[in-house]
């Protein structure tokens, strides 16, 4: 096997959400930047159908921009997104064009000058005196070496954190994953039909707190939606045993493509998707739940009878593994109170949304305030050099639960490539950057801080 030895300022492991605008934040900060991924495509679970939640308040202000704008601005004049609009049950929502956003993710990195590296996965690290020095990626039977100023962790599942020995915390029963795909030939019409007849298909069990207006008429209004719902049915079909996912509702996101929908519905109890036996275990599970599914849908549901399987995604949609222990750590109390402390680098609004690993239940609590997300979250305590971006930063359950929503997690992104761009600048550690001056880049940029 032969072995390249590379060398960069910054190298960020992982283009997704967390990924993606911190790459590209620190390579506008004039740092030398390598990106890795073990896809073929950047953007991670951004590219995957899922909607962008909450980049708006529950009142409606705006709380995400900066690059994660910059990208939506780009799709709207791509016709591949309608922009942001208001809904009951998510703050927000944006649905775009996923296969669009891929195209812009590249030409964006190619734009600021990063370097990208595919098909390849860190395999392990070199650690001296508690700094992060390389991380060793495998791809195509080659070994490369990859020294580093700063490493940012946007694995998701903190991967390279973990090898390098960070502390972490990990859920006793984790937020299930599951796999998204998309359906073809869906009649939208029919279906708002029969949710104007049946409004009680529209009624929510356990922890979910929705606003008013989130109805038949809502939906038929504009594209840019989020369907949650058919629970009744759910619950009528389980008891005759003809459901086949854990979970008590139905969940698409619309397209702007016409009669195309991204499904949000499989569910796979009792999985750590950290670990590749239960990762198998889900992805298996959740290829024959989707047939199943759509022929439940078919056969119950008007709208979706001639509808079809076009597209199941590559990867698992994973909504908790490893938090990654920071110099700092985020907690509910205080994203229910709406804190925004000094050193806050990303605005969160998203509901505290906590999927249940052992049921069919969801909890969905509303937050009145944005919170701020502190810079220390980022930095791990532990492993010098080393910084977190996207949902394994250093939160505690109930933050993750809303944290975790990809526009929150692209502002944290930017945070982290601009720390990590002045820790190079500097010739400092990321825990010893000025955080203010973080912050007076991001909202130099357009970022929000403050609402």
């Amino acid at each position: 096997m032969d072995m390249m030895n590379l060398k960069y300022d910054v190298v960020v492991i992982g283009s997704g959400p967390g990924g993606l605008p911190a790459a590209i934040a620190a390579a506008r900060q004039g740092a030398k930047v390598l990106m890795i991924e073990r896809n073929s495509y950047i953007g991670g679970n951004a590219v995957s159908g899922l909607p962008m939640l909450a980049f708006l308040d529950k009142k409606g202000r705006q709380v995400t921009a900066g690059i994660a704008q910059e990208f939506i601005d780009k799709l709207i004049a791509r016709k591949a997104c309608f922009g942001h609009r208001l809904c009951p049950m998510h703050n927000s929502v944006t649905v775009i064009q996923p296969d669009i956003l891929k195209i812009i993710a590249f030409e964006t990195c190619k734009d600021a000058g990063v370097d990208i590296l595919l098909h390849c996965e860190p395999v392990r690290v070199d650690v001296e005196n508690r700094r992060l020095k390389r991380v060793f990626v495998l791809g195509k039977g080659d070994l490369f070496a990859i020294e580093g100023k700063v490493f940012v962790d946007a694995t998701g599942d903190g991967d390279v954190a973990y090898m390098a020995g960070a502390a972490y915390e990990k859920g006793e029963v984790l937020q299930p994953p599951t796999l998204m795909f998309t359906l073809g030939n869906l009649n939208h019409e029919k279906f708002f039909d029969y949710l104007e007849k049946n409004p009680d298909q529209l009624t929510y069990g356990g922890r979910i707190e929705c606003g008013e207006g989130y109805d038949a008429a809502y939906f038929r209004a504009s594209k840019n939606h989020v369907f949650v719902g058919l629970r009744k049915l759910i619950m009528e079909l389980r008891e005759k045993g003809e459901c086949p996912i854990d979970r008590d509702t139905f969940i698409y996101i619309n397209s702007p493509n016409e009669g195309q929908v991204y499904v949000n519905s499989t569910r796979h109890l009792n999985v750590d998707a950290s670990n590749v036996f239960d990762l198998t275990r889900a992805v298996t599970e959740g290829h024959i739940q989707i047939e199943k599914l759509v022929d439940m849908m078919r056969k119950y549901v008007p709208g979706f009878e001639n509808c079809y399987i076009s597209n199941i995604n590559t990867n698992l949609g994973v909504r908790e593994t490893r938090r990654i222990m920071g110099i700092k750590k985020l907690t509910g109390d205080r994203i229910i109170n709406g804190e925004v402390p000094e050193d806050t680098i990303a605005l969160g609004s998203y509901k505290i949304d906590i999927h249940s690993g052992r049921d069919d239940s969801t909890i969905l609590q509303i937050l009145e305030e944005p919170y701020g997300i502190p810079y220390g979250c980022l930095v791990s305590k532990d492993i010098d050099g080393l910084m977190m971006s996207g949902r394994c930063i250093s939160v505690d359950v109930e933050v993750l639960g809303s944290s975790r929503v990809m526009p929150t997690c692209m502002a944290i992104g930017e945070a982290a490539g601009v720390g990590a761009a002045l820790a190079v600048k500097y010739n400092i550690l990321p825990s010893e950057v000025n955080c203010q001056e973080v912050r007076k880049i991001i909202k130099d940029n357009g970022g929000i801080l403050k609402v």
